[in-house]
C-alpha cells in the first residue's frame, strides 16, 4: 500500500472534524446540579417544602433532577397556606418498577394557577437525593420562587442557571446510560457494581471520562465521541488497504461519518461504540495479516513479518469481549477466515495456533484485569467470585424473559423495520419535541443489501466457473454473516444495536462495487469506443457523487431525530417513512 498523501490527510481530517462538530452539538452539558437535598435528613415533620412565587402564576409542569438511584416519592399541592391546598400531581420513581439515575423527570401540573407549591414527601419511602427542581410556566419559561420554606430546601433551587430550556438529553442520563453511568461512578467510588450483566471494560472507559471531565453528561459521553471519531481515519486506512485505492478508503470513511447508528451510539454512554471500535481494529489487523502473507509469498522467510498483526487482532478481540460477550461472533469470523486463508495458501490448517493461543492468553489476562475494580469493591472479592459472576452473567442472559416495546427480531435489522426509540421529551406543549432514535442511514443500509447479495452471487459464479475467488469478497461476507446469523438461535429480546459490528462490512460491500467503476475506460483503446467508455465513466462518477450527496443529505435531514435536537413535531412525524418507525 502506498504512503498517505497530503490530500488524503486533509480530506480525512476534514471528515473527522466535521463529525466532531456535529457530534459535540447538544451532546452533553458540562454542568449538572451538584448540591442535593435529602428529605430523610430532616425530621418527619419537616418532610415538606413550600415554594412561594410572590404572585399567582400559571404552572404547566415541574422538572425534578434525581441525584441518585434511590426512591423518591412525593405529592405536589397548589393553593395557599396553611390549609387551602389541592393536590396537583404525584411522583414515585419506585426502583422496583423504573430505573432512574442522574436524570430529569417531568411532572405534569396541567396549567394550574397558584402562588404556592407544596411538596410533601413520603416519610417511609423517600430516600433519594434531589439535585434541583424547575417549575415551568404555561409560556415554557422557568419560574423561580422568591421564597423556599423547609430545612436546607434552598438547595432545591440554588442552581437554576445551570439548566437552559428546553430540557433534553443534554442535561442528564437516558436509556441504558442509567445502568452504565451509575456503574461507572460506582467503580470510581469502589462500591459494588450496579450493572454486572456485562463485563466491566465499557463502564471503566466511561469512568475514565468522568474522572477526567467530571460527573456530568459531557464527561460520561466524550470518550465515546472520540472513539467514534477515531474510526473515521481507521476505516479510511482499512478501505485503502482492502481495495488498494485511496478513493475507496475515502468512500468508506465518508459513509461511516454520515451513518446514523455510528453517530447516535457515539453520544450514548454504553458499551456499543467501543465494541464497534475494537471490532473494526480486530478486523483491520486480521486483514493486514492475511494480505501480508500473500504479499510475502511462500518462499523462505515468508510470513515472518506477519504474526504481530494476527496477535494484535486477537488482542482487540479480547478488548471487545471485555465490553460484551457478543464479540465472540467476531472471533469466530477471524477463525473461519484463518482456516480459509490457510487452505488458499496451501498451509497447514492450524499453522497459526501459537499466535492465536498467545493472543487469547493475553486477552484472558486483560479480561481478568478489568475485574480489579470489582475485586476491590466493598469488602473485596476473590478470583473465585469473578468466576461465579461469569456464571451468573450467563444465567441472566440465558434466562431473561423481559420484554421491550422496541425490541426487534434479527432478520429485520438490515431492513430497519423497527429502530430503537431511546429518548423523547415533548416541549412547548406538543409543538416541539426532542427525540432520539437508533437506526442506520437508509441509503447505506438499504443499498448494502443488494451489494452484499451481488458479492455472494459473484463468489458462487466464480466457484461454478472454477475461477479463483476473491478473498476480499469472503472477508466482507463471512464476518457479516457470522456476526448476524448466530442471533437466529438466541431467544432473549434483541435490539438493532446488536447489529452494529456489521456496519463496516455493509460499508465495504458498497465500496467493493465502486472499485470496478474506473475500469470502464480501460476496456478498449479504440478511439470511438474509448470515447463512449469515458462518457460512461463520467456518468458513473456522477452517480457515485450523487449517492454520497444523498447520504449526507439524509444525515442532515434526520439529524434532529438521531441527536435529540429540538424540532417541530410535524417535521419529526414527516420522517416516519415506515409504519414501524416510532420516534
Amino acid at each position: 500500500m502506498k504512503g498517505i498523501t497530503c490530500l488524503e490527510i486533509a480530506s480525512i481530517t476534514a471528515l473527522t472534524i466535521l463529525f466532531l462538530l456535529f457530534a459535540s452539538l447538544n451532546m452533553g452539558s458540562v454542568m449538572m446540579p451538584s448540591s442535593c437535598w435529602h428529605p430523610m435528613s430532616a425530621g418527619e415533620e419537616e418532610l415538606q417544602v413550600v415554594f412561594d412565587f410572590g404572585s399567582v402564576q400559571q404552572m404547566k409542569e415541574v422538572y425534578i433532577f434525581l441525584g441518585d438511584e434511590k426512591r423518591t416519592k412525593f405529592d405536589i399541592y397548589g393553593g395557599t397556606p396553611p390549609d387551602n391546598w389541592k393536590i396537583l400531581s404525584s411522583y414515585d420513581n419506585d426502583p422496583a418498577k423504573h430505573v432512574h439515575f442522574c436524570s430529569w423527570e417531568r411532572i405534569n401540573l396541567g396549567n394550574k394557577s397558584t402562588r404556592f407549591l407544596k411538596f410533601v414527601f413520603d416519610a417511609e419511602e423517600s430516600e433519594g437525593k434531589i439535585g434541583e427542581i424547575l417549575v415551568i410556566s404555561a409560556e415554557n419559561e422557568k419560574i423561580e420562587p422568591v421564597k423556599v420554606s423547609g430545612e436546607n430546601a434552598t438547595r432545591l433551587v440554588d442552581e437554576q442557571d445551570v439548566i437552559k430550556l428546553p430540557i433534553t438529553q443534554k442535561y442528564g442520563a437516558y436509556f441504558d446510560e442509567m445502568y452504565f453511568v451509575r456503574t461507572a461512578k460506582g467503580h470510581l467510588n469502589h462500591v459494588e457494581p450496579y450493572e454486572w450483566t456485562h463485563p466491566p471494560l465499557g463502564k471503566l472507559i466511561i469512568a475514565g471520562g468522568i474522572l477526567c471531565f467530571g460527573m456530568n453528561p459531557f464527561g460520561w459521553r466524550i470518550l465515546g465521541v472520540l472513539a467514534a471519531a477515531a474510526m473515521i481515519p481507521i476505516i479510511f486506512l482499512f478501505g485503502k488497504r482492502i481495495f488498494k485505492n485511496a478513493a475507496a478508503g475515502f468512500f468508506a470513511a465518508f459513509l461511516l461519518t454520515f451513518d446514523f447508528m455510528h453517530f447516535s451510539l457515539a453520544r450514548l454512554a454504553t458499551g456499543e461504540i467501543f465494541i464497534l471500535l475494537f471490532s473494526l481494529l480486530m478486523f483491520y489487523f486480521a486483514f493486514d495479516y492475511f494480505s501480508k502473507r500473500e504479499e510475502e509469498g511462500e518462499g523462505e522467510g515468508g510470513g515472518k513479518k506477519t504474526p504481530s498483526s494476527l496477535f494484535l487482532s486477537i488482542i482487540f478481540f479480547g478488548l471487545c469481549f471485555a465490553v460484551k460477550w457478543t464479540a465472540i461472533y467476531g472471533f469466530f469470523s477471524i477463525f473461519a477466515l484463518l482456516l480459509i486463508n490457510n487452505l488458499r495458501n496451501k498451509k497447514p490448517i492450524f499453522s497459526d495456533y501459537k499466535i492465536v493461543l498467545a493472543g487469547l492468553f493475553v486477552s484472558a489476562a486483560i479480561y481478568i484485569a478489568t475485574y480489579i475494580p470489582y475485586m476491590l469493591a466493598g469488602e473485596g472479592h476473590s478470583l473465585l467470585d469473578v468466576l461465579q459472576l461469569q456464571l451468573r452473567m450467563f444465567g441472566y442472559h440465558a434466562g431473561i424473559e423481559a420484554t421491550h416495546p422496541f425490541s426487534s427480531p434479527w432478520w429485520s435489522w438490515p431492513l430497519m423495520l423497527k429502530p430503537l426509540w431511546m429518548y423523547s421529551n415533548t416541549l412547548d406543549g406538543t409543538a416541539m419535541v426532542s427525540t432520539i432514535v437508533l437506526m442506520g442511514n437508509p441509503a447505506i443500509w438499504w443499498c448494502s443489501i443488494p451489494a452484499l447479495i451481488l458479492i455472494g452471487i459473484r463468489l458462487i459464479a466464480d466457484k461454478i466457473r472454477k475461477r479463483e475467488y476473491s478473498f476480499v469478497s469472503l472477508f466482507i461476507l463471512i464476518p457479516f454473516l457470522l456476526q448476524w446469523i448466530p442471533y437466529v438461535v438466541i431467544t432473549r429480546i434483541l435490539f438493532i444495536y446488536h447489529f452494529v459490528p456489521n456496519v463496516p462490512f455493509m460499508i465495504f460491500a458498497l465500496t467493493y462495487w465502486t472499485t470496478f467503476l474506473p475500469a470502464v475506460k480501460t476496456l478498449t483503446k479504440n478511439s470511438s469506443l474509448e470515447k463512449k467508455a469515458l462518457s460512461k465513466e463520467n456518468i458513473i462518477k456522477c452517480i457515485v457523487i450523487a449517492f454520497l450527496i444523498s447520504i449526507a443529505v439524509l444525515f442532515f435531514l434526520f439529524y434532529p431525530v438521531i441527536s435529540g435536537y429540538p424540532v417541530a413535531y410535524e417535521y419529526k412525524e414527516s420522517l416516519r417513512w415506515l409504519s414501524g418507525w416510532a420516534f
